[in-house]
């Protein structure tokens, strides 16, 4: 079974473009539905941290300026996504039906664990990368919290966006449980590529779960694959080894466990899925 319920977030930024066209191309891969979801941050749950010492007048006036400027988010989000309806052809669908479909859904709360939550009836969450750019803050705190609280695939969509996705995928693979769960979590693309090269950096996996279990694996299920094990290129990082030979075999899609560090306030992931996320030019999907 395919991807068929698909959440793609907006902000109101430049990088919504490619979360939509990534969604899109999968939605049409897949016959899918797409959720689009914005999510309005309310004001007034400020006011516990904005409150003290400041005046009834003063706290007024800043949520009117907080909740106009969320009004024009929002204008903003929802005619991008009329612009993306109308171009793709999705047809509106709040129940299921055959073929690609698309929603619009908006609510109003903290868009890290609004996101989450959906996140969890849904079979992959598809966002845009962060990039630099004023809601990068909320983007990065939003695919944390997607992809630790979730429970659901994460797919970071590349840009520019490509009309077309996983024709051959690029499995970084280590052995490690983060892996094995990108792996089963890429099963449908891996099932409809053309192509499948399982990239393994340094030392290898343990025997029970190496490389050419993994290609055994995937043959039951009737995917070929090509393994290339490699060693990280001096002056080369593992993130950078991974991305230039998957670039060179001429991989359009990324899959790869995501490492994180302690939860803090910002994005804080383990060195190789910052790299990967920082310069990739394909989509990646991760779990954890």
């Amino acid at each position: 079974m395919g991807f068929k319920v698909i959440l793609t977030p907006l902000y109101g930024v430049t990088s919504d473009e490619s979360a939509l066209a990534t969604a899109l191309a999968v939605a049409r891969e897949f016959a899918a539905h797409v959720d689009v979801m914005h999510v309005r941050a309310d004001p007034r749950t400020m006011i516990p941290y904005i409150g003290e010492g400041m005046s009834g007048a003063l706290i007024e006036e800043m949520i009117t300026s907080a909740e106009q400027q969320a009004d024009e988010r929002s204008r903003r989000v929802r005619a991008a996504f009329d612009d993306w309806r109308a171009k793709s052809g999705l047809p509106l669908a709040e129940v299921a039906g055959e073929g690609p479909s698309c929603n619009w859904v908006e609510t109003v709360g903290r868009p890290d664990a609004s996101v989450a939550r959906r996140g969890r009836v849904a079979d992959l969450v598809v966002v845009s990368r962060p990039e630099a750019e004023g809601a990068v803050t909320t983007v990065a705190e939003t695919l944390e919290a997607a992809l630790l609280e979730s429970g659901t695939p994460l797919l970071v969509a590349a840009a520019p966006a490509a009309e077309v996705i996983g024709r051959h995928v690029a499995v970084a693979w280590n052995g490690g449980l983060e892996s094995a769960r990108a792996l089963t979590a890429a099963l449908p693309f891996l099932v409809e590529a053309s192509a499948v090269s399982v990239i393994v950096v340094g030392s290898p996996a343990p025997p029970e779960a190496d490389a050419a279990a993994v290609q055994a694996y995937l043959a039951r299920h009737g995917i070929t694959t090509q393994i290339r094990e490699i060693e990280a290129e001096s002056g080369r990082t593992v993130g950078e080894t991974l991305l230039a030979t998957a670039t060179e075999a001429g991989a359009d899609l990324m899959v790869m466990g995501a490492y994180t560090h302690s939860r803090l306030r910002e994005l804080v992931f383990g060195g190789v899925t910052r790299e990967v996320l920082a310069a990739a030019g394909m989509p990646v999907l991760m779990t954890h």
